[in-house]
């Protein structure tokens, strides 16, 4: 199934903390697979954090390194949530 760059932000968020798995280019140029989680309260030091959508950022909980990480909705590649394989375009 295809999805548009713009409706990825309501898929993701459609997960309401279930678990989702992502490909997505690195500022480096190398490709990311991911296993993902929103709305994680663990190990939150404070501080602000720099996602927005005006930058095309999401904090997500990596599942398999225990950490957060920032996907970039922009470079985002393909997407599954709830056994249903999106290609991002």
């Amino acid at each position: 199934m295809q999805v548009s760059r713009f409706k990825v932000d309501e898929v993701i968020s459609s997960t309401n903390g279930k678990i989702f798995s992502c490909e997505f280019i690195k500022k480096d140029g190398s490709l990311r697979k991911m296993v993902a989680r929103l709305g994680v309260a663990r190990n939150l030091k404070g501080g602000s954090n720099g996602a927005s959508i005006k930058n095309s950022l999401i904090t997500v909980w990596d599942m398999v390194s225990g950490g957060y990480k920032m996907i970039n909705l922009s470079t985002l590649t393909a997407l599954k949530v709830a056994g249903v394989n999106y290609e991002v375009v």
